[in-house]
């Protein structure tokens, strides 16, 4: 499968929603192109100049013109892809030639896991700029909750990587349970 391609420092995972804010002559185009194909764009990660191996396909879910002129659009990551080659056409919008990776399952929340939920939930509710685009949550869904978290959270490019080139939710909710649980400790 063929994509337009938008380099980001926004990690998106499948089922997350995010705004973006076009202003540059060849973003405006991938949004067109992935508008008119139905296939969306492939938002991957850059690590200073090189695009990361890992992104995810993002469709557009909404736009608007905003208050500055320019041009907002809602996406939703749909699934994950691996970058098999790259390149740059003249106006510097960049294509990937790309294999779609197989989502993670949606696997119910278990009792030990809950703090990992209910601090996903108390952040949410102290930040809700981050709420806003989930105006229906599944914190019973532990999927759903560590792919927001690694979404939130401030994570090496290359962490990131990692946890996306994963088959399933696993390294990550291990990962979290590290960091929660250690800060409950503390409290």
């Amino acid at each position: 499968m063929q994509l337009p391609l938008f380099p980001l420092q926004l990690y998106l995972l499948p089922g997350g929603i995010s705004k973006l804010r076009i202003f540059e002559p060849r973003y405006t185009r991938l949004v067109k192109l992935a508008m008119a194909s139905g296939e969306g764009f492939g938002l991957c990660m850059k690590d200073s100049e090189t695009l990361c191996h890992f992104g995810t396909r993002a469709i557009i879910t909404d736009f608007e013109r905003l208050p500055d002129g320019l041009l907002g659009v809602t996406v939703k990551g749909v699934e994950k892809f691996v970058i098999n080659e790259h390149w740059q056409e003249d106006d510097g919008l960049r294509f990937g030639d790309i294999t779609l990776m197989k989502n993670w399952s949606p696997t119910l929340m278990k009792f030990a896991d809950r703090d990992i939920a209910n601090s996903l939930r108390a952040l949410f509710e102290e930040y809700p700029e981050h709420a806003t685009n989930y105006p229906i949550p599944d914190y019973e869904d532990m999927t759903w909750v560590c792919q927001r978290w690694l979404e939130i959270l401030p994570l090496e490019t290359n962490q990131k990587q990692w946890f996306m080139s994963r088959r399933d939710h696993r390294a990550a909710l291990s990962f979290l349970h590290n960091i929660i649980d250690e800060q409950l400790k503390k409290e």
